[in-house]
């Protein structure tokens, strides 16, 4: 179990924290509909800068999807982009939502988030069905998202962001992410840090 005794804020990405994703399957998605090979456009340990200005709202989503079809077959919709790019959002685990909510009653919880337009769409939608509520967002005092602010992680100014939008002392706050540069950027401004690599070890760590 993690040491809470001297953190008051804890932060957590999204996608392999609280929502399972799944790079594989949306690379097998965008395959049936490319005409070129995807896996070296995106995978889990790196992807095309065309994909970090999406996610740093540096493009529109019109804009995605026309960079998009450079690569896809003529015939290709709109909607069937969306769809395979949203592929890779593929489980939402309830237990995870609850631990949320219970770690909000001793902690200010935030999300901080390499995401876009599209992925947080689908999330908002899902997290409705699911379980009732507006947005992920609700789940945490506050959503820092790479796509409204600018920045990206590891890029040292989105940790400077929140530390100074959220007034918060970083040896006092936790970041929980799944990548090991991540957690590194994290640390080397004195935030205590964990890197998951079991996704579904995140409940038993509290």
């Amino acid at each position: 179990m993690l040491d809470l005794n001297h953190i008051d804020t804890i932060i957590v990405d999204l996608g392999n924290v609280i929502i399972d994703i799944d790079y594989d399957t949306m690379i097998a998605s965008f395959q049936k509909i490319a005409h070129t090979d995807i896996h070296s456009l995106i995978s889990y340990h790196q992807q095309n800068h065309f994909f970090d200005l999406f996610e740093t709202g540096k493009i529109t989503i019109p804009e995605f999807r026309a960079g998009l079809k450079k690569f896809l077959k003529d015939d290709v919709t709109d909607r069937q982009i969306d769809e395979a790019w949203n592929s890779i959002l593929i489980n939402y685990p309830s237990e995870k939502f609850e631990l949320l909510k219970k770690l909000r009653s001793g902690y200010r919880v935030l999300a901080l988030s390499n995401i876009n337009e599209l992925h947080i769409a689908a999330i908002n939608s899902a997290v409705q069905k699911l379980f009732g509520a507006p947005a992920v967002a609700d789940y945490f005092h506050h959503a820092y998202y790479s796509n409204e602010v600018g920045h990206r992680k590891p890029e040292r100014k989105i940790y400077e962001l929140v530390l100074e939008s959220e007034k918060i002392d970083p040896t006092r706050t936790l970041f929980i992410d799944d990548k090991a540069e991540n957690t590194k950027a994290a640390a080397a401004l004195g935030i205590q840090t964990y890197h998951l690599t079991d996704r579904d070890s995140l409940v038993g760590l509290f």
